[in-house]
């Protein structure tokens, strides 16, 4: 518990301070958002009360305060300065988007990256071993948006047009209406429509084959590269020399101990995944968090900018408190030692 406590306290004080770096980047946009807005014949009276309703007439510090107070008490993130529609929406719709394609492709390579470093270490020097390690190399250098441009080539070549949206909206929009999260995928799943849920996975399957090749990689060199440290130690010479056969020692044994490092990659995988993949999400326009965050820099939208930049840093650090707290459930000595 006091663990726990710990990471959290320490976790606050981060999240102030890149809160204020966020609020400086969006500060730095060129230009001035009420000439944007009402360009330059723009009726100076309708300007400073613009500018006046937005706070722009206020000091940046005045700003930044009044910014994270609307945050932390209400979620408020501001209105968009293109359309004055409150940000905290699209936040709200976007992160579901992304939240839903990392996750479909962390379940598809976090169990295929474990299973082949596992395999692979097993199998030291050996055909699978090389072909297992040539396969996670190029996992690693194929760029995303390259795969992503291939991927819809090959399924349109077989006729398989399913990613343009999140799910069939001619066929289940009424749906989805009724649904209190924008969580699509996931409540469909709770609810019990099926319909819709495996419209949402059809939608979601190739672009979470591209965004999943650099976790799979990942994750499968990470875990082979633990597995081998512990493979040569005594207690799993120990436990073959027993008689426990070769698999059963790697995977109840090596396997267990060697989670820790694999369990650090999976969480900076699934933080990077969570602020939004912009080249997969724009290969395949897919209306994540990625694609808000360079729209608004295209459209010079700072609360926009801010907003989304601040979201994903919280992600960054919410995940990566939620690695520290797991470090504590696979090796209980870290507990007692912080205790």
């Amino acid at each position: 518990m006091l663990h726990a406590l710990r990471r959290i306290a320490l976790a606050v004080p981060l999240l102030l301070v890149v809160s204020m770096v966020v609020f400086v980047v969006g500060e730095l946009l060129p230009g001035d958002p009420a000439v944007d807005r009402f360009g330059e014949k723009g009726s100076p009276a309708a300007i400073a009360e613009w500018r006046a309703r937005k706070g722009l007439d206020l000091p940046v510090h005045e700003r930044y305060l009044r910014y994270v107070g609307g945050v932390v008490t209400r979620l408020d993130f501001g209105e968009s300065y293109k359309d004055d529609y409150p940000v905290s929406s699209d936040l709200r719709d976007r992160f579901a988007a992304t939240a839903e394609l990392a996750f479909a492709a962390l379940l598809l390579a976090v169990p295929a990256g474990i299973a082949a470093g596992t395999a692979s270490a097993a199998l030291r020097g050996r055909a699978a071993d090389a072909a297992a390690q040539g396969t996670a190399l190029l996992g690693v250098s194929i760029p995303v948006f390259w795969l992503g441009m291939i991927l819809v080539l090959a399924a349109r070549s077989v006729g398989w047009n399913h990613f343009q949206a999140r799910f069939d909206v001619r066929a289940h929009d009424d749906a989805v209406a009724g649904f209190t999260t924008p969580f699509v995928l996931f409540e469909s799943v709770l609810r019990g429509r099926f319909a819709v849920a495996a419209s949402c996975a059809q939608h979601i399957l190739v672009p979470a084959l591209a965004l999943a090749t650099i976790p799979l990689a990942t994750v499968m060199r990470m875990t082979r590269s633990a597995v081998l440290d512990e493979i040569g130690k005594d207690y799993v010479r120990t436990a073959e020399a027993k008689g426990v056969p070769r698999a059963r020692a790697v995977v109840r044994h090596a396997l267990r101990n060697a989670l820790m490092p694999v369990v650090t990659v999976i969480g900076l995988q699934a933080g990077t995944l969570l602020s939004g993949a912009a080249l997969t999400e724009t290969v395949f326009t897919w209306p994540g968090l990625g694609t808000y965050i360079v729209s608004a820099v295209q459209k010079k939208d700072s609360p926009a900018l801010v907003g989304g930049l601040l979201l994903v840093a919280a992600t960054f650090v919410i995940v990566n408190l939620v690695v520290d707290l797991l470090y504590g459930v696979l090796d209980p000595r870290l507990r007692r030692s912080a205790s």
